[in-house]
């Protein structure tokens, strides 16, 4: 007796469909027993100096800065310019390492699992000082200190800021200032960092819009 056509397709599909999930299940617990034999390496890994490390040196010596004297003088938006002014100085003399795109394990495995909480540490340390060029240069621009602001919002791309708001405000203030050529030359730097920070076409997206206004 003969199986009815939909029937013999469903049966097919059903045996295709096991197959598939079947293979899908092996690479899973691959994934999985490899990720964990990792994690097993890096947790017993020896501790390593920490000297050879890309570290990264800021100065903001040239730029424009809020005087602690003339603090009573100040707008609401310069004294919070201001405020964060000073915590990004603080930052300054802590060690900072940018380490978008290293994962922990990676990092335990080539320093040890000793160092994890130190190298996240400075990590945090170059986080929060480009947090606060940004609130810097944010607060400026709303005091209406426009080129100010451009330049602190520039100090971020400068020391490869992985913010995209850096970079939206500065290409909103290159428009408002009419400077089309370094909207153009802020597109070309942000082209270059599509491919690890997903957040970054967002930025490209929003300079095409400004592009077509200037």
């Amino acid at each position: 007796m003969k199986l009815p056509i939909f029937l013999s397709v469903f049966i097919i599909f059903v045996i295709f469909y096991n197959i598939k999930a079947n293979l899908a299940d092996k690479k899973i617990r691959k994934a999985n027993d490899e990720f964990f034999e990792k994690e097993r390496k890096a947790m017993f890994a020896r501790k390593k100096p920490l000297d050879n490390l890309n570290y990264i040196k800021v100065s903001l010596d040239n730029l424009p800065l809020l005087k602690e004297d003339n603090l009573e003088s100040y707008s609401f938006y310069e004294k919070q310019a201001f405020k964060y002014q000073e915590d990004a100085f603080k930052y300054l003399d802590k060690p900072m390492l940018n380490l978008t795109g290293i994962n922990n394990t990676d990092l335990k495995l080539e320093y040890g699992s000793a160092n994890l909480n130190t190298i996240i540490e400075y990590e945090q340390n170059y986080q929060n000082l480009l947090e606060n060029l940004f609130k810097w240069g944010d607060s400026l621009h709303k005091a209406n200190r426009i080129d100010d602001a451009i330049l602190v919002l520039e100090k971020g791309v400068n020391i490869e800021s992985y913010l995209s708001k850096n970079y939206i405000l500065l290409a909103d203030l290159y428009k408002k200032t009419n400077q089309k050529n370094k909207l153009i030359e802020l597109k070309e730097i942000v082209n270059k960092k599509t491919s690890d920070n997903l957040m970054f076409k967002k930025v490209i997206n929003h300079i095409n819009n400004l592009l077509t206004e200037v």
